[in-house]
């Protein structure tokens, strides 16, 4: 359990932090603000809700509580009138279980801690599905007549195993700290579960920061202490400071088993990543990725060049969510300048590499520093078998933009442009790869290309919408201020088809159109873009046609009004229309 724990923290951390990927050109050139959307409800709709959750019939009741609690969630106002009817569901004792739950859920969901004496009683008498949706809550309010029920249940010895753990878990969310002396009699109770123990273990650490230096150490004394002792030793000692605790900390971090020297470093690095510096090089060669994590954030934290090469070879590290990690960090520690040269050497080392992993990773990184030596690899790795090496290649030559890579992007593109002719459908990344490799051609002007480029302009959806709109946008680059009448009237034919035809054009060529008119300063067809540019036109459509006839014409035109954006599909809606803006947060 607790190695799963710390693989979802891993992977949790590595998404907050990947940032450097393989976006289109195109999506933000031109810039253009948009807001997000200003989300309005209905007004009729809150009303028939509160009427629906009034009714006697269980599945209304039911049905009625959970959307109000959805609707809350998405910003729906003036829900909390619910709450006496919501209240009076709880509360009765004729109330469907089904129904009861979905209303103890809104209550807590509309944070109506007024209702607690009314959602503990119901808690107290009904079952354990119910417990487990309300005590959570009640102890995240301190609520104190739940914590007095805790106490008496982690006294008891007749509990049901999941109503002991809602009392462990909760005198911790509580901060309870009356609580500690029942939960280490727990811990040290060889005839509890394992998973009560190390639920103790861990709720005991979050209520004390000292003093349980001693209770950790009588887990570890035993000759064969168990995985459960030694992780429940580090759960301990989590906020413990002292030097026992740190001595008894380093001991683990060392640990044989992977899941206890993870949670062991973790904790050390929580505490100086100066306590984790000795065991970094040899975490950093573990065959578990959270322990190497540990290492990483060590190093990451106390930067010199010897320690970033060590953290730059994990670019090419079998979990994806770790070389995500590496990727960013050296991107930010590449700013240093006496770490930026060893971390390109290092990444241009993994680069020529045979691992795809590392290839991948490598080339990301060093198309973000901008670093043009890279450019020839990325031409060779163009014809790796891995897709995701290619699309980051490509991506990588269109951030480089180095001209003497043009003629092998072309014969690139060329290539892919017949294998597409023949093998139909194609394969996803090669939409991927040629939208990235047409940005190049577009953004570095290369004339020869111009031929490829006019092929994907018609409608022919096994052409790909990222090589479309990819080679589309390129023509505005290739054509910037020098009008073509003929593109031109193709390229507004794309912007402005009927959206009846089957198949539809797609957006993202649409938008690529009215990109290069405006672009190439084509007047000729600012009368079409204008028709087009009407009040059903989709945000992102208007801002960018708005952009386009300024572009060409010079004048200034007012900003469409933000995007509104009006949730339908609740199980229940009124059948009268609300106008704009009827109801908003």
């Amino acid at each position: 359990m607790t190695r799963l724990l710390v693989t979802i923290w891993l992977a949790a951390g590595s998404v907050a932090m990947a940032e450097i990927r393989p976006e289109f050109a195109m999506e933000t050139d031109p810039e253009l603000h948009i807001p997000p959307p200003v989300r309005v409800f209905s007004e009729a709709n809150r009303v028939l809700w509160l009427q629906a959750v009034s009714r006697p019939e269980a599945d209304m009741q039911r049905m009625a509580a959970l959307t109000i609690a959805r609707a809350h969630l998405v910003g729906m106002p003036n829900l909390s009138e619910a709450r006496p009817a919501l209240a009076k569901i709880v509360s009765a004792e004729s109330t469907h279980p089904a129904a009861r739950f979905a209303a103890a859920r809104a209550l807590i969901v509309l944070d109506i801690r007024d209702e607690a004496v009314t959602l503990f009683a119901a808690s107290q008498r009904s079952g354990s599905e119910l417990r487990q949706e309300i005590e959570p809550a009640l102890g995240r309010w301190k609520f104190q007549p739940m914590i007095e029920a805790w106490h008496k249940r982690l006294a008891a010895s007749d509990v049901r195993h999941r109503d002991l753990m809602l009392a462990i878990r909760g005198v911790a969310d509580a901060d309870d700290t009356a609580s500690a002396d029942a939960v280490l009699t727990i811990l040290h109770d060889p005839l509890r579960p394992a998973a009560v123990r190390l639920a103790a273990a861990r709720s005991a650490g979050r209520l004390r920061d000292s003093g349980l230096e001693g209770h950790a150490e009588r887990l570890l004394t035993f000759a064969a202490a168990s995985v459960l002792d030694r992780l429940e030793a580090v759960a301990l000692l989590e906020h413990h400071r002292s030097e026992p605790a740190r001595r008894m900390l380093l001991r683990l971090a060392t640990d044989r088993e992977p899941s206890v020297a993870a949670a062991a470093l973790a904790t050390l690095n929580s505490i100086d990543h100066d306590l984790v510096l000795p065991l970094a090089g040899e975490a950093l060669s573990n065959g578990d990725a959270n322990v190497r994590r540990q290492g990483v954030d060590a190093y990451v934290a106390r930067p010199t060049p010897e320690r970033v090469v060590a953290v730059a070879r994990l670019l090419d590290d079998p979990h994806q969510g770790l070389r995500a990690v590496v990727r960013e960090e050296l991107y930010r520690l590449a700013q240093t300048p006496e770490l930026n040269g060893p971390i390109r050497q290092t990444a241009v080392e993994v680069l020529g590499g045979e691992s795809w992993r590392g290839q991948e990773q490598s080339a990301l990184l060093l198309a973000e520093l901008d670093h043009e030596p890279a450019a020839a690899r990325l031409v060779q790795l163009l014809e790796s078998p891995r897709p995701a090496v290619t699309v980051a290649a490509a991506w990588g030559l269109r951030k480089l933009a180095v001209p003497d890579t043009l003629p092998a992007i072309l014969d690139k593109a060329t290539r892919q442009t017949e294998s597409r002719l023949t093998n139909r459908p194609p394969p996803n990344e090669l939409d991927f790869q040629v939208g990235h490799l047409f940005e190049a051609l577009g953004l570095m002007r290369y004339a020869p290309a111009e031929p490829l480029l006019r092929r994907y302009v018609p409608k022919d959806m096994s052409m790909g919408e990222l090589s479309r709109g990819g080679a589309i946008w390129a023509l505005g680059h290739l054509h910037a201020d020098s009008p073509d009448e003929a593109l031109a009237r193709q390229l507004v034919e794309r912007l402005t088809e009927p959206d009846g035809m089957n198949p539809s054009e797609k957006m993202r060529v649409r938008l690529a159109s009215a990109i290069s008119l405006g672009r190439m300063g084509a007047k000729s067809q600012v009368d079409r873009m204008r028709q087009y540019m009407g009040p059903v036109s989709p945000y992102r459509m208007s801002l960018t046609l708005r952009w386009a006839i300024e572009t060409v014409t010079g004048e200034s035109i007012p900003a469409p009004k933000p995007p509104v954006e009006s949730i339908t599909g609740w199980f229940l809606e009124s059948i009268r229309e609300p106008p704009p803006g009827d109801l908003a947060p």
